[in-house]
């Protein structure tokens, strides 16, 4: 199943029919028309419930809702130091954590640490695993896109001193004691509260 965040809003998905069997059948709705896709997009709008889309296969699905869209890909990190602190930035009123798009041809593991290293001042951190890949979708002087951003765990151990960068929005920089992270989700978007979670299940 994907997820993917339309006006931090999540719209799910359906791959395959295992993943309907958990689900409240009153919340997933068939897809196959351009009609159907409006009505779709009009009841996730204004509903407080999950809404799941299958349509005859995945690809077509996928398509229909996303062909039309210019694909962004992205990659980031959750940080984390000596003192098992999480690196946040504060970007445009929310708080964050650093990412941004990868490069023609640049190899998305590299991106992801360039990205950390660009937005928050350090070098050098280290990759240590995978966590998971986010999706949301954007407006761009009039054209629609969809970003995929992978995330990883990365572990830093220097003592630079952090250099928001200001030109990507960025107007703070900081070391999170774990405990405190869930104040910060208190203003962020609904994608980067899944990244916290997948770094939290990490650790478990």
């Amino acid at each position: 199943m994907y997820k993917v965040f339309i006006k931090n809003k999540p719209l799910f998905f359906i791959e395959n029919d295992e993943d309907i069997s958990t689900l409240d059948s009153q919340f997933v709705y068939s897809c196959d028309s351009v009609t159907q896709k409006k009505k779709i997009l009009d009841l996730h709008s204004s509903s407080g419930s999950n809404i799941y889309v299958k349509g005859a296969s995945f690809d077509a699905i996928w398509e229909l809702f996303f062909g039309t869209f210019k694909t962004v890909q992205a990659a980031g990190g959750v940080v984390i130091n000596n003192k098992d602190q999480v690196l946040f930035i504060f970007r445009n009123g929310f708080w964050d954590l650093p990412k941004g798009k990868v490069e023609d041809a640049e190899v998305i593991e590299i991106a992801a640490v360039r990205e950390v290293e660009e937005e928050c001042g350090i070098r050098k951190p280290t990759l240590i695993s995978n966590l998971l890949v986010t999706y949301h979708t954007y407006d761009t002087y009039g054209e629609n896109c969809i970003k995929p951003t992978h995330w990883y765990l990365m572990q830093y151990n220097g003592a630079e001193e952090l250099l928001p960068q200001e030109e990507e929005g960025i107007t703070n920089v900081q070391w999170v004691n774990q405990e405190d992270i869930a104040s910060k989700m208190l203003n962020t978007y609904g994608s980067i509260i899944d990244v916290i979670g997948a770094f939290k299940n990490n650790k478990e």
